[in-house]
């Protein structure tokens, strides 16, 4: 290896590149099962994009672009907003963990074309006789985006701290 690069430059890149990593997981796991059954001869589960894997896809490309830019400029808000972005990923994925029924409920509103009271209900009952919850999509989801605020916060500081 030919040694261009400043060695202060190494650990912005670790940094950035480590959180676009997470934020493709995250990316990645909103299209996967984030709600599966323990039941045999079920469907195999629902996937984030049938509920709010839809924000967190939107969510986490942004992130990557954030970061991809924190990269290339080396602009220590750049790595910030990746984080503060992956942190709103979490939290929907947190919440879509605590509350298996809640896509099975936005399933049912949007293939049943029943009200929301009547979804809940049926989303609730589901849970406890299907044996419902979270799937991998929304672990990988969760630990994706926790990587990307983590490495964001660190290369946001290690990009404040160089100057």
């Amino acid at each position: 290896m030919h040694g261009g690069a400043p060695a202060d430059s190494g650990p912005d890149k670790k940094f950035a590149i480590i959180g676009i990593v997470g934020a493709v997981l995250a990316l990645v796991g909103s299209m996967v099962n984030w709600v599966v059954s323990g039941v045999d001869g079920a469907d195999g589960g629902i996937k984030g994009m049938d509920g709010d894997g839809v924000i967190t896809l939107i969510v986490s490309i942004v992130a990557a672009l954030a970061l991809v830019g924190a990269l290339v400029t080396k602009k220590a808000p750049l790595y910030l907003g990746g984080a503060v972005l992956s942190l709103v990923t979490a939290v929907f994925a947190v919440i879509n963990m605590a509350d298996p029924a809640r896509l099975v409920a936005a399933k049912f509103v949007d293939e049943e074309k029943v009200s929301d009271s009547v979804a809940e209900k049926a989303a609730e009952e589901a849970v406890k006789q299907l044996d419902i919850s979270a799937g991998p999509g929304l672990y990988m989801v969760l630990i994706g985006a926790l990587l990307t605020v983590i490495f964001g916060v660190l290369g946001f500081m290690k990009s404040r701290n160089s100057r």
